[in-house]
């Protein structure tokens, strides 16, 4: 219901207003008169203009006509601003709205059509067009009514002769007797008719009917001139009919995923948007005059994917036709350039004798390669040119020449090995090749790698021969024998001294050395070439990557197998001469199956701008994988001293954190501090920009290859190049553009949710109860995580502002394979947080918080942070059902020194499972079981009741509901206090049998069906001599729209164990009120949360989008809800709500924050 106005050239929000108090607004449509006037500004220099503007916004069966009043500087010596007002309401109309169009009176035809035909509106056209008076609205039920917006009343109204339910519909035309309608139908049909001309019956004549799609029509547009109509539908095609050729097919165009909502028709291009959440460019062959019989992969110019989750909503583009904006379902909006689609230009490059047209995604869209003259055919020289007839007489040659294998070492220029054992070196800009060695042992095969300096190139032999070759000729090659058998891999790594380079050199049977290359050697000019040390690996260990940290001297090595070894090499070793006898290194960590056991295709290492409480270095290493994911890892403990510390019993120095894709990851990388996957996808090579959530590059190569190389000059890529090798035949792809930012510099105006629905919301308690180390702020940041049915876990940051609140998304993980049902917080030692859902996945995650440099402009004092989070161990799964969910998890700290979590699951195969985690070993230990509810089980809640005099030690209790509707309440003490004894005394302890947890200590029935929500309330407790007495109130909330209440009554009771000398004790409970108090109708729909305020107060949300506020009176015979307030919820399908009490430090009072999570999210404030 919210309009808003953002700067496009700097992205800042302008305005926001409420604008449709209970709808979404579908659309909005702008008239084209504007009212300017003029201002001095403070400087007499410069003249602020203003602009009215008047604008039509619907949604649902409610239009209201808002005012839009713009100022801004021409020489831009100020911010521009803006404000809405609303100017008049039309009253509810009789059906759902699909268009709306300004009318005009027709003296101003000539003025519109002169609008119409320019691209940016010229200022004395539109002083000269009047206001519009009246609005022509169509309706789902296909008729239209026009009404005068200064009187407020409908003048006219006619249905179409064909009555049919509408699924889409878009007028044409701005004047009453030119207006038509294009109606998208529920039966496959586009019908278009006249407004003004009527039939006998009194209904519009249809003149004209589209037929061809096979699914309902849920989009229509006409083209500047009404000639054009674009369509799509529920049968994923986008069809563009000319509408004045009878004869003529229609353009049909694939590629969609998922159902079309719309598309836009410009002169040379179409834009469309799906619920595959892409935005795709295409050719108009149709306003080109280009036969659509010829149908081409190369329709489609661009895919931008920048949305998450499902469905891209709105569409819109600027007057000058260069940039287009997206709404997502994901809440977010983007923009992008469409000008690049044509001012970019890439050159291709083909080595070998074959044409080719290729498709690629430049700067976030295609660019099509279709003509000749794009393609450059490049081939080897003759052979006489760089092989002396003589020398190649001695030794019989291969049997014929081709390029073997391939460096990238600028980006016009390669080094290519060919089968006759020559290194060349080729400019593909000037066509000149030069050749830099000979020999005859590189022939049939040669292992290759280019420093990343780009002078040195590395050659390994089939017979172990290592070659160190000069790009510049800077020295004679160098040749030494280091192995005895084939060279698999080289690797350059560089130093902090840039003519000190290391090589690394992998063989047959794990032989693998690193050598020193020292380049500026004075005295005679040839270049250090010396063995350092040699790397002890596992027999099974095939090295395929690997990265080296100068700063830490530590070596990050992956395999083929999915291992990871991690060698720490001190400073005295690495920089010093040593003596004739190699050093040996042994690996200081190994992980293994890193990637579900696929290879580790590339590792990357950055260091940590966060600090942990030791003071200790931080981190961070980064691994890619056939397995189509990369994982983040945290290397704490580094050796500063030279010194470094292995896994131990007080705690693992590696944590991961991990994002999963359908993909072929071939290299993770960083530029510009951004991080940027390589990879491939079915037949395209891409380049995603992962910080950024968005493709740079896609290029159609036909799939993985074996040799590819990729370099870029800055993280837009305004020079990049790309190259690899398919059948002996050699492709370069390569991009020189001039540094723009295509009008603006926020590719996002408004960032993302969740795409899909949100399962869970919880804020980090406020202010946070743990040692003062985690106290970061003197004013606490409102932080809270969701999880949602995309499988992602997020954590996000609430800032209040004066023109809009805002949310910042400080993390977003992918590791949970379905959806996340459930996430709770737990102070331990550290900040952690458990996420459960699908598959039996429960996960601990350790959160780590710091203040940001990094501070957004907005007007709150509010700090911001950085978060990360590290998955920090993973529950074993020990149901027989592979699709069992952990449905809700209550999670507490339970010992002295808070290093132990008891965790209670309930399981979608009807059985509470309790949990003990291990803070410092990092491990779950199962205790017990049971298995009461016949149900699956939706809700636990656990109560701890702090021992007293009489009591020996804390009380546990857990509250359970299924979906049978019945609460179960669960006295688990002995069993937790029995275990923990038992865990802490055993030094070597074993994986007993899980205790039988037995039946609940009380249960009843609370509603029909199943109970969605559960809390809890401590009300009073007494005590006597030898017993103790607790009151908890239990409120519920269920599928059958009701509210139940119940007050119980907990004792705690005393008795001599089977020892005489040992004392026991048991909870049992009862109803403190005989009846249970229920609200039968407390919303029209189930109810999806509740939450206890006070003993008197509790909120509500449903399906129903209602939030309520109760209050509960418990008297024997006056018990009574009564409802004080009721706010209606903008978020669709709400399914889960948390609250939050702080505050603020303005007011004595504390206040709540609640979030209601559904489709999106809406927070609430209430000053109590």
């Amino acid at each position: 219901p919210y309009l808003k106005a953002f700067f496009i050239p700097t992205g800042e929000l302008l305005a926001s207003s409420l604008v449709l108090e209970f709808w979404r607004i579908h659309r909005i449509v702008p008239a084209k008169s504007i009212e300017k006037t003029y201002k001095d500004g403070q400087n007499l220099s410069n003249i602020i203009t203003e602009e009215k503007r008047l604008l039509a916004i619907y949604g649902s069966k409610t239009i209201h006509l808002v005012e839009a009043i713009i100022k801004y500087d021409s020489e831009k010596a100020i911010q521009p601003s803006c404000t809405f007002n609303i100017a008049s309401k039309l009253p509810p109309l009789r059906d759902w709205i699909h268009d709306a169009r300004w009318l005009y009176d027709d003296s101003n035809t000539s003025i519109i059509q002169e609008i119409s035909s320019h691209q940016s509106t010229s200022n004395l056209s539109i002083e000269k067009l009047n206001n519009p008076s009246e609005l022509a609205v169509a309706f789902a039920h296909n008729f239209v009514e026009i009404w005068n917006v200064q009187q407020i009343c409908c003048v006219y109204s006619i249905k179409c002769e064909d009555l049919c339910i509408l699924c889409s519909a878009r007028f044409f035309g701005n004047t009453r007797d030119s207006l038509i309608l294009a109606s998208g139908t529920a039966f496959s049909q586009v019908i278009i008719w006249k407004i003004a001309q009527k039939n006998e019956e009194g209904r519009g004549i249809v003149f004209k009917r589209l037929i061809g799609h096979e699914g309902s029509v849920f989009g229509v547009r006409f083209n500047d001139d009404g000639n054009v109509i674009a369509s799509v539908s529920d049968d994923r095609t986008i069809r563009i009919w000319k509408i004045t050729d009878d004869n003529l097919k229609p353009l049909v165009l694939y590629g969609h995923m998922a159902r079309v909502w719309d598309c836009l028709i410009l002169d040379d291009h179409l834009i469309s948007i799906s619920e595959d959440s892409t935005c795709r460019v295409w050719h108009n062959r149709i306003s080109r005059s280009v036969n659509v019989d010829d149908i081409s992969d190369v329709d489609c110019l661009a895919c931008w994917e920048g949305h998450v989750g499902k469905n891209i909503w709105s569409l819109a583009i600027n007057p000058s036709k260069t940039i287009v904006a997206t709404g997502g379902g994901d809440s977010g909006i983007r923009l992008w350039s469409l000008s690049s689609v044509t001012n970019n230009k890439i050159g291709v490059y083909v080595v070998k004798f074959e044409k080719y047209n290729f498709i690629i995604f430049n700067l976030r869209l295609y660019l099509c390669i279709d003509s000749e003259k794009d393609l450059i055919k490049v081939t080897l020289p003759s052979v006489d040119t760089y092989i002396q007839l003589n020398e190649s007489s001695q030794i019989p040659l291969p049997s014929r020449e081709h390029i073997r294998n391939f460096v990238l070492i600028d980006y016009c220029t390669i080094v290519t090995a060919t089968n006759f054992g020559c290194l060349l070196k080729h400019n593909h800009i000037t066509n000149e090749w030069t050749s830099l060695n000979n020999s005859t042992n590189l022939q049939n095969y040669t292992m290759m790698k280019a420093s990343k300096c780009g002078r040195i190139v590395c050659c390994g032999s089939i017979d172990g021969h290592v070659y160190v070759v000069s790009v510049n000729k800077e020295f004679k090659t160098i040749k030494k024998k280091l192995h005895e058998f084939k060279v698999f891999e080289i690797f350059f790594e560089e130093s902090s001294d840039p003519d000190i380079i290391y090589v690394i050199s992998h063989a047959v049977y794990n032989d693998i050395y690193i050598l020193k290359l020292e380049l500026n050697c004075k005295s005679d000019n040839i270049p250090k070439f010396e063995i350092y040390h040699k790397l002890l690996v596992p027999q099974n260990f095939l090295l395929m990557s690997l990265a080296f940290c100068p700063r830490y001297n530590l070596l990050v090595c992956g395999s083929r197998e999915s291992g990871l070894i991690i060698f720490s090499m001190a400073h005295n070793t690495i920089d010093r001469k040593l003596d004739k006898s190699t050093i040996e290194l042994s690996p200081a960590i190994y992980l293994k199956d890193t990637h579900r056991k696929q290879a580790v295709t590339s590792v990357a290492i950055k260091l940590d701008s966060l600090e942990s409480n030791n003071g200790d270095g931080l981190l961070n290493i980064y691994t890619s994988g056939r397995d189509g994911g990369y994982v983040k890892y945290r290397l704490r403990s580094l050796p500063i001293t030279g010194k470094f510390y292995n896994n131990s019993e007080d705690g693992s120095k590696i944590t991961e954190s991990c994002y999963n894709g359908d993909y072929l990851l071939g290299k993770v990388m960083f530029v510009d501090d951004e991080l940027i996957l390589l990879g491939f996808f079915k037949k395209r090579f891409f380049v995603y920009n992962d910080t950024k959530k968005f493709e740079m590059l896609s290029i159609a190569c036909g799939g993985a290859h074996r040799v590819w190389h990729f370099k870029t000059q800055d993280k837009r890529m305004n020079k990049a190049s790309f190259m690899f090798i398919r059948k002996e035949n050699v492709f370069i792809y390569s991009r020189e553009t001039t540094t723009t930012n295509d009008g603006f510099n926020e590719y996002k105006l408004q960032e993302n949710f969740h795409g899909k629905e949100c399962r869970n919301v919880r804020f980090l308690p406020y202010p946070p109860k743990i040692s003062h180390n985690y106290h970061l702020f003197k004013s606490d940041s409102i932080i809270f995580a969701t999880g949602a049915e995309d499988s992602l876990l997020r954590l996000f940051q609430y800032i209040p502002d004066e023109k809009e609140n805002h949310l910042f998304s400080l993390c977003s993980i992918k590791k949970h394979s379905s959806v996340i049902k459930n996430i709770e917080w737990s102070f331990g030692n550290e900040l952690l947080l458990f996420s459960c859902g699908a598959s039996e996945e429960l996960t601990c995650w350790k959160i780590e918080i710091n203040s940001s440099h990094d501070q957004k402009e907005t007007s709150s004092q509010t700090p911001f942070v950085n978060i990360n989070c590290l998955e920090w161990a993973s529950c074993p799964a020990v149901s027989e059902v592979l699709e069992t969910r952990i449905m809700d998890t209550s999670i507490c700290p339970i010992s002295t020194n808070n290093e132990y979590h008891i965790i209670a699951a309930v399981y979608s195969d009807s059985v509470l499972r309790i949990w003990l985690f291990d803070e410092k070993k990092r491990n779950f230990f199962l205790i017990g079981t049971s298995k009461f509810h016949n149900k699956c089980i939706l809700q636990v809640e656990n109560v701890i009741i702090k021992a007293k005099e009489s009591m020996n030690e804390d009380g546990i209790l857990l509250f359970t509901s299924a979906t049978d509707g019945r609460i179960a309440v669960w006295d688990i003490s002995r069993y937790i206090h029995s275990y923990l004894v038992s865990y802490a005394t055993e030094v070597n302890f074993p994986h007993h049998t899980p205790y039988d947890l037995g039946t609940p200590i009380f249960s009843y029935q609370a509603h029909q069906s199943g109970v969605n929500c559960l809390a809890l309330q401590h009300l009073i407790n007494s005590a006597t001599s030898n017993l103790v007495k607790e009151l908890y109130m239990v409120v519920t909330g269920g599928e059958d729209n009701a509210i139940a209440a119940m007050i119980l009554e907990f004792t705690y009771h005393e008795f001599k164990g089977t020892n005489s000398d040992t004392k026991c004790g048991k909870w049992t409970a009862e109803q403190s009120i005989n009846d249970i108090l229920k609200m039968e109708f407390a919303h029209g729909s189930s109810i999806q949360g509740i939450n206890i305020i006070d003993d008197s107060t509790i909120l509500s949300t449903s399906i129903d989008q209602r939030l309520n506020l109760w209050n509960i009176t418990f008297k024997n015979l006056e018990s009574k809800f009564e409802l004080i307030k009721s706010e209606f919820i903008d978020v669709c399908d709400p399914s889960c709500m948390d609250v939050l009490r702080f505050n603020d430090g303005n007011d004595k009072n504390d206040k709540l924050m609640i979030a209601i999570s559904g489709v999106g999210i809406e927070l609430f404030q209430i000053n109590l």
